[in-house]
């Protein structure tokens, strides 16, 4: 069993003795040659995959409006396509997580960007409720493969010094793909419909998959000193003691309320410009995109200073995850109770910059709570837990209060739950220093 180092962030000694082993059979040095040469290429290929990702999974939010004028939907019908597609993407996640430990997680992956890219341009043949909801419950079960494999797979080309801005930059396919939905989705809709914007967003993943077939696939365990390989088949017994690890589990639970916090707050914010400030779609769409943009670098930066100052102190990481969505909270209400425009959109802008500023940690606590073993089916629960709260239950209740008090209320949900996300990281502060006094 790989044991974490002294300084990990999670103070994982404690808990690691007591996982099922998993044996890591020696294997050939020059496809770890192989892979460590080209691993710059694959992060580049592998986030520009992500970007289309996020881009087919936001591109609803930059057309929202005209589709709910379209197809006459309130916005409960709207909460109810987003729990439909969550509770795809939770079946999906550890169902592709046993396929990628049978088969590889290379051609799982490709065969999950074909089907996602498939289903997200098939929603511009949506004609109401029923086959929207069909064909976003299938886009957001291809990425579900996406969610759980990357991040063990970067993890397994960059080691420990290098991972929190190698995951920096992952988050940042978030941002960049979310701006893209906004501002492409929301031109090709005002320039021609929705359905082309669909149609239009939702092919370039097949390329990228295409790319894919080219880059090998690394050996798990390999940036942290393992030349070997993890067994194709690890038992559930294995993959499920993920959840006897505390700092995971406590992980899990504020992740699962940052994310509601971000599918609020963010998704919503061009609908909340439009009928609170009266913008029209396309300028609400237009800010939405200019906001992700211009807070681009906040990630990179972040996840640099993070990794270079805070990841080497006990519970460093999560301390800055709990300071960063608590300010976001705060730079949220105030921006969502301000009669103001102007007010509304600085806020906002400040809001996004300070929760992407350390939106990489998010991913790096995922990877270094586990051992190299299970880091698939730690992101893959990652993104079921995490998603399947945030998914389901947060956009049916801001639809469930926004159809009841106004949207100007309900949204104030985003940062309330960016603020309890808070309370957890601080308790895994806590459980991180205590773990490591007794040690």
């Amino acid at each position: 069993m790989h044991t974490l180092s002294q300084h990990e962030d999670t103070a994982m000694s404690s808990t690691a003795t007591t996982l099922p082993p998993v044996s890591l059979p020696v294997t050939s040095t020059q496809s770890v040659a192989a892979t460590v040469a080209s691993r710059h290429p694959a992060l580049v290929l592998l986030l520009a995959t992500g970007t289309v990702c996020a881009m087919d999974n936001m591109v609803l939010s930059g057309l929202l409006t005209p589709i709910k004028a379209d197809l006459h939907l309130s916005d409960a019908a709207f909460g109810s396509v987003s729990s439909a597609s969550t509770l795809a993407g939770i079946v999906g996640a550890p169902l592709f997580a046993v396929l990628a430990a049978r088969f590889s997680r290379r051609s799982v992956l490709i065969g999950s960007i074909v089907l996602w890219s498939l289903a997200s341009a098939g929603s511009a043949l949506s004609t109401g409720l029923a086959t929207l909801v069909l064909w976003r419950t299938l886009t957001s079960f291809g990425m579900a493969a996406y969610q759980g494999i990357v991040p063990g797979w970067l993890a397994d080309l960059y080691n420990r010094k290098e991972r929190n801005f190698v995951f920096s930059l992952f988050m940042l396919r978030n941002k960049l793909g979310s701006a893209l939905a906004f501002g492409i989705g929301g031109w090709i809709a005002a320039h021609s419909n929705w359905h082309q914007a669909f149609f239009l967003t939702g092919l370039p993943g097949l390329v990228l998959g295409i790319l894919l077939l080219f880059v090998p696939e690394p050996v798990p365990g390999q940036s942290d000193g393992h030349v070997g390989s993890i067994e194709n088949r690890v038992s559930w017994k294995q993959q499920f003691s993920v959840f006897r690890i505390a700092p995971y589990s406590i992980h899990l639970i504020a992740l699962s309320l940052f994310f509601s916090g971000t599918i609020t707050a963010q998704m919503w914010l061009p609908a909340f410009l439009h009928r609170v400030h009266g913008l029209d779609n396309l300028h609400a769409t237009g800010f939405a995109f200019s906001a992700l943009m211009l807070t681009l670098p906040a990630g990179p930066v972040g996840g640099w200073l993070t990794g270079r100052y805070l990841a080497g102190h006990t519970g460093g990481i999560a301390a800055s995850l709990a300071g960063s969505a608590l300010l976001a909270a705060v730079l949220f209400a105030i921006g969502f109770t301000a009669s103001s425009l102007r007010v509304c959109e600085v806020f906002s802008v400040m809001a996004i910059a300070s929760f992407g500023a350390t939106a990489g940690s998010l991913t790096t606590l995922l990877v270094e709570t586990v051992p190299p073993a299970l880091r698939t089916i730690s992101g893959s629960f990652g993104a079921m837990v995490a998603g399947g709260a945030s998914g389901l239950f947060a956009p049916w209740l801001l639809g469930l209060i926004s159809d009841h008090a106004g949207l100007a209320r309900a949204i104030l949900i985003g940062p309330a739950f960016y603020a309890i996300s808070s309370i957890f990281w601080i308790w895994l502060v806590i459980h991180s220093k205590n773990s490591s006094r007794k040690d």
